[in-house]
C-alpha cells in the first residue's frame, strides 16, 4: 500500500510539473484533437498564443517576444529573411529523415531552420445572394459592382495583397517589373473606397460593426470554413480565381530561446506523422505539406482545401528575392496608411 500510495504521489508530482509548449501561430491553426492526442500520448501540453497577420508576427519576433515561447509557425517566404537563424534552432537531422512522406519541394522551401506544415491558395469568399454574376477573377474584386461598396474585405499582408492585385493585372506575382507593380497599386487604390477592413477574414466577420455587412473577401482557402462559421449566413461559397492564385507555404520552427527543444522536436514529428498530418489538415480545411500520394480523396477532391488543376497549374509560390523587395513595401504601406 505505501509504494502505492508513493507511486501515485510521484505520478502526481510529475502531473503537475508537465512540460508546457507555447506555440505562437494563427488562430484556428492547430486541430484540438491533434492536440489532444498528441497530451493523452506524451503528457505535453500545448498552448497557443495567436497573430493576425505576418507583419504583427515578425514585429513582434523581431523586437523582443515572451521568454516562454517554444515554436513558431511562419511562412516560407518571411524565412527567406537571414535574421532568423539567430532566432531559430537548425531542424534535428532525426526529424527531415523520419519525414520521408513530406512533399520534398516544401522541405527545400523550408530549409534548415523548419520544417513543412501547411500549404494552400488564396481565393474569393462572396456571398451568392449579394452579387448579380459569380465571382470568378480578381478582378472582380478589383473593379467590383456597385454593390459591393465598403463590404469587401483584404488581407493585411504585404505581399499576399499586393499579389492578387499583380494577378487580376494579369501579371506574375514575382515580377519586379515597376509598371506592373505600379498597375497593381492603382488597382488597390482604386479598390479603397469598397474595402470595409483590411484584415483576416473570418476576424472581419465576427466584427459586430462590420460583419453583417461583408459580402465578399480575399481568402486564405482554410479560413473560408472559419469565416463560414463565423457568419450567420449560409450562402458563402469560395473560388480560386482563373488567373490563379499565390501559394503560400507555412513551416514550424523551434526558438533557440525554448527551455523545451526536445519536447518541440518531439511534437513536430509527431505533427508530420501522415496520419497525423491528415487528420490535421481534413479539421482545419488545410492541405498538409505531405506527398500527393499520402492525402486522401477528402481533401484531393475538395476545391476548398486543393486547388482545381486548371488554377493550380496557374497558380505560383514566391520566389526568394521577393521578400526584399523594397517597392513592395512602399506600396503597402501606401495603400495603408
Amino acid at each position: 500500500m505505501r509504494y502505492w500510495i508513493g507511486a501515485l504521489l510521484l505520478w502526481l508530482s510529475g502531473y503537475s510539473q508537465a512540460t508546457e509548449l507555447v506555440i505562437y501561430t494563427w488562430e484556428y491553426y492547430l486541430a484540438p484533437e491533434v492536440k489532444t492526442r498528441f497530451e493523452q500520448e506524451t503528457g505535453i501540453h500545448i498552448k497557443e498564443v495567436n497573430y493576425d497577420s505576418d507583419e504583427a508576427r515578425n514585429r513582434l519576433l523581431s523586437g523582443g517576444y515572451p521568454p516562454e515561447f517554444d515554436m513558431v509557425s511562419i511562412d516560407s517566404l518571411s524565412l527567406k529573411d537571414p535574421m532568423w537563424k539567430d532566432l531559430f534552432i537548425v531542424m534535428p537531422q532525426w526529424i527531415s529523415q523520419q519525414n520521408k512522406a513530406q512533399e520534398r519541394a516544401f522541405t527545400e522551401n523550408c530549409g534548415e531552420l523548419s520544417v513543412p506544415y501547411m500549404w494552400g491558395s488564396i481565393g474569393i469568399a462572396y456571398r451568392r445572394s449579394q452579387v448579380s454574376s459569380p465571382i470568378t477573377r480578381w478582378m472582380q474584386l478589383f473593379e467590383p459592382e456597385a454593390g459591393l461598396l465598403g463590404r469587401i474585405v483584404m488581407v493585411d499582408d504585404t505581399f499576399d495583397l499586393i499579389s492578387v492585385a499583380l494577378k487580376a493585372a494579369g501579371y506574375s506575382i514575382n515580377t519586379h517589373d515597376k509598371a506592373a507593380l505600379q498597375s497593381a497599386y492603382q488597382l488597390l487604390r482604386k479598390q479603397q473606397p469598397f474595402v470595409a477592413a483590411y484584415q483576416l477574414s473570418f476576424a472581419a466577420i465576427a466584427d459586430s460593426h462590420i460583419g453583417k455587412d461583408v459580402a465578399a473577401a480575399m481568402v486564405y482557402n482554410g479560413d473560408f470554413y472559419a469565416l463560414q462559421q463565423n457568419s450567420p449566413y449560409k450562402d458563402w461559397t469560395y473560388v480560386v480565381p482563373e488567373e490563379g492564385s499565390p501559394l503560400w507555404l507555412d513551416c514550424m520552427t523551434i526558438l533557440k530561446t525554448s527551455q523545451h527543444r526536445n519536447e518541440a522536436a518531439r511534437f513536430l514529428a509527431f505533427l508530420t506523422q501522415p496520419d497525423i498530418a491528415v487528420l490535421n489538415g481534413k479539421t482545419l480545411g488545410f492541405t498538409p505539406a505531405l506527398q500527393k500520394s499520402y492525402l486522401p480523396p477528402a481533401i484531393l477532391t475538395n476545391p476548398v482545401i486543393y486547388p482545381p488543376s486548371r488554377q493550380l497549374q496557374r497558380s505560383e509560390f514566391y520566389n526568394a528575392d521577393v521578400s526584399g523587395d523594397a517597392l513592395r513595401n512602399a506600396i503597402y504601406f501606401a495603400v495603408l496608411k
